[in-house]
């Protein structure tokens, strides 16, 4: 079947974060990426098939492709491109573009494609959050336990309402995912079986926690960059280091909603507590080599950083930093001005992460995950059909 290319795919998915740098158009399909990459064994043409739909408008088949989601930017491809086109960068910028796609506020688009939207999008929360604490902050006695100063009653209050409308965007966007994606299934012919489900989720989730095939490329005699270093700092614990963390903090603020009043005092073993900082710790570990690779440009995915690039880390890092110097200041005899401004800045970054989090490079978090599932429950029921087709 004909089709007309529409060049103008390719200049748009440029402007989303790292891609900006970059010119696709140089690739001329000659499969070198497609032949280095690790994780092309068991998918055809990855990356290339994905460079390809880019680049003659396919942008159906883009966002629902699996094959977006799989890359873990580990740079072979563009190491060895004979083109110098940035595949590895490409496809960051593609997973930009797909979450402004998925996204129904259209904030995301705007936080994804300049340094000036990321800046918008980040004071306009933080403009709202900062004016409805201020609405009822008890300033003036700077020994005011800290859930009097920022009442405890109102932050949960905030939280639920935040929560509820993150909530909301995250399944419109996951939902708009899903539908492209079972678009092009129905399309293909394929059948589901409920079944398979919760075993393709469990896949998927060990998958996008661990980044269990990061540890194959690890073990990959091409992948000398990565597999050269010590264990505490490859890519795959790194990676699992700030999902893991921020999942651990994410599951005690939520338990800690549930189970008693915000702000009403525990003891410093509290199992939520505990679970709150030590995700923290371990959070913060990933982080501070993310953003000390980027700094130092010397490695792939690191070499070439756009604002969104930074940002995201950069935000998480200093929310978890000044939760941690709040623990602190909880047990202390008496607050002080300053362990005041440190609880208000915190109180504020929590709220931008969450409120920023399926709107900017973080999602991925949300669509790999789903991405995943969908994929793997797929191809579930075609071994089963083989299987007992062998067995016959």
């Amino acid at each position: 079947m004909a089709r007309v290319v529409n060049p103008s795919l390719v200049k748009t998915i440029r402007k989303h974060g790292a891609g900006r740098h970059l010119d696709i158009s140089a690739c001329f399909n000659c499969g070198n990426c497609t032949a280095v990459c690790p994780l092309a064994e068991d998918s055809g043409g990855f990356p290339r098939r994905v460079i390809r739909m880019a680049q003659v408008g396919m942008e159906k088949e883009l966002l629902a492709s699996e094959e977006l989601w799989r890359c873990y930017a580990c740079g072979e491809c563009t190491q060895t491109c004979p083109r110098q086109a940035d595949p590895a960068g490409f496809m960051a910028a593609a997973r930009s573009y797909a979450i402004a796609r998925y996204d129904v506020t259209g904030l995301a688009a705007l936080a994804n494609r300049s340094l000036l939207g990321n800046l918008a999008v980040f004071g306009l929360f933080s403009s709202i959050f900062s004016a409805l604490l201020l609405s009822r902050m008890a300033p003036g006695n700077p020994s005011l336990p800290l859930f009097h100063f920022l009442p405890g009653e109102w932050i949960h209050n905030i939280g639920v309402a935040l929560f509820v409308v993150v909530g909301l965007s995250a399944f419109f966007g996951m939902a708009s995912m899903t539908w492209r994606v079972w678009s092009q299934q129905r399309s293909g012919g394929t059948s589901l079986r409920l079944a398979t489900l919760p075993g393709a989720f469990y896949s998927a989730i060990a998958e996008a926690l661990l980044h269990r095939r990061f540890q194959q490329c690890n073990e990959d005699a091409g992948a000398t960059e990565h597999a050269a270093q010590p264990w505490y700092v490859r890519p795959w614990l790194v990676h699992a280091s700030v999902m893991g963390g921020f999942v651990a903090m994410l599951i005690a603020t939520t338990l800690d909603f549930l189970i008693k009043p915000i702000g009403s005092a525990v003891p410093p073993w509290y199992p939520m507590r505990i679970l709150g900082t030590v995700g923290g710790l371990v959070c913060l570990y990933g982080l501070s080599i993310v953003l000390l690779r980027r700094a130092q440009g010397r490695e792939h995915p690191y070499k070439k950083s756009a604002f969104a690039d930074w940002f995201f880390p950069t935000l998480l890092a200093l929310t978890v930093l000044t939760g941690i110097v709040c623990e602190v200041i909880v047990y202390l005899p008496a607050p002080t001005t300053f362990g005041h401004m440190v609880f208000f800045a915190h109180v504020v970054l929590a709220m931008d992460v969450v409120a920023l989090l399926p709107l900017t490079k973080f999602a991925h978090v949300l669509y790999r995950t789903l991405a995943l599932t969908l994929f793997a429950w797929r191809h579930a029921p075609a071994k089963v059909t083989a299987s007992a087709q062998a067995e016959a």
